[in-house]
């Protein structure tokens, strides 16, 4: 908040609190803030050999985390015949399913696909890997080559990380789009309430199980092994794992490393 004063200046009279923040875990446990107040996120992902759906569950749990509304571009579809058996891979997959477009992000019809979240006022992020065109696409909603770009390796498809800092771009409709980086590895900071919003459908199953505590492993009578599709599962106890170790304090995270290597010499010793 602040008030402007006779002489042109501004007197800053208070600072309001995010509603929002989209953050991730580093290695060292640490949150790194990628953008605040942010009203939807694109989950940008490239149909060639960037195509990842267990890195994606984790963009929508990042995006659940924050309460922001995820919207998962496809980019790079004029390059992917079988673009549409991908797109009904995913559609199979998610629950809740989340609007998912399929984008050259070259064309300028992009912006007509995303319209619905161009309004002015609205603030979007782009997120996804480097080389999936987050800047291109960026360039191609403002109309300007505001944002550098580079190519991708051939070998797997990688980006060279051309953009290095976040950026804030205004579109010429009145939204906001922040341009980030591309990341190397994502750990979302996921609570109970995250993690059940990105796999609605085990969190479903789950009341159906036998026991109230099922870890949906080996348990009898669960009923979410033989609904939910493998990989997804252990993508879902993957991300489990990890939040409940965000969730340990240092001295919980010490006690559990020392209960490892007592556990790692007894079975050497076996």
């Amino acid at each position: 908040m602040a008030q402007p004063q006779a002489t042109g200046a501004w007197r800053l009279l208070e600072r309001l609190e995010p509603f929002n923040q989209l953050a991730r875990v580093g290695g060292d446990g640490v949150r790194q803030l990628y953008a605040s107040n942010v009203d939807t996120a694109l989950l940008v992902m490239g149909l060639d050999g960037d195509f990842n759906p267990r890195r994606l569950e984790r963009y929508l749990g990042l995006a659940a985390s924050a309460g922001v509304a995820p919207v998962v571009v496809l980019s790079k579809a004029d390059l992917c015949p079988g673009a549409g058996r991908k797109v009904e891979e995913l559609e199979a997959r998610l629950r809740p399913l989340p609007p998912i477009l399929l984008l050259n992000a070259t064309d300028p019809a992009c912006r007509g696909a995303l319209q619905p979240w161009l309004g002015a006022g609205q603030t979007l992020v782009l997120l996804g890997s480097s080389g999936v065109g987050k800047s291109t696409l960026s360039n191609t909603l403002l109309g300007v080559q505001a944002q550098v770009v580079g190519g991708v390796r051939e070998d797997d498809s990688r980006g060279r990380h051309t953009t290095t800092a976040r950026s804030l771009l205004q579109c010429p409709d009145g939204s906001c789009i922040i341009d980030t980086p591309g990341v190397r590895s994502l750990q979302a900071p996921l609570d109970e309430e995250a993690l059940a919003g990105s796999f609605a459908d085990i969190a479903e199953l789950a009341a159906r199980c036998q026991f109230r505590d099922c870890s949906h492993k080996l348990e009898p009578g669960c009923a979410v092994r033989g609904a939910v599709a493998n990989d997804r599962l252990l993508n879902y106890h993957k991300l489990q794992r990890e939040m409940r170790r965000t969730e340990q304090t240092a001295l919980q995270r010490q006690q559990q490393r020392r209960e490892w290597k007592v556990r790692s010499k007894a079975s050497r010793r076996r």
